[in-house]
């Protein structure tokens, strides 16, 4: 047996009256990598459109933009994924509220179909 006692959590912890000093850079930090992860649907679909050119089906796609739609009978606007084709050809796809991989299905669902 080891002659060492182990400290308990409670006399690991600091003291409530201990003030930490890095409280609002850990904050920041932590807001930062929050945001980090969020997804950026203008590169998503930017790198989609340059995979649908190398298809048969989308040889003839320029781009793939998002862009605001307003809505049909109503004052809201929602997000569409504007594609458009070399004759000059725009679709939009409605890709509202959507994930980046949502809105990925919703594109090549509609581009198949």
């Amino acid at each position: 047996m080891s002659s060492t006692k182990e400290k308990s959590a409670v006399e690991v912890g600091a003291s409530a009256t201990e003030s930490d000093n890095n409280t609002t850079e850990s904050i920041i930090d932590i807001s930062e990598k929050i945001k980090s992860y969020s997804e950026n649907i203008t590169a998503i679909l930017d790198s989609l459109s340059k995979t649908l050119r190398l298809t048969d089906a989308g040889k003839n796609i320029v781009s793939i933009v998002p862009v605001t739609v307003p809505k049909v009978n109503t004052a809201y606007a929602g997000v569409a994924a504007r594609v458009t084709y070399k004759n000059g050809h725009m679709k939009d796809i409605d890709i509202d509220c959507d994930s980046g991989i949502a809105a990925v299905f919703d594109v090549a669902k509609c581009l198949c179909y």
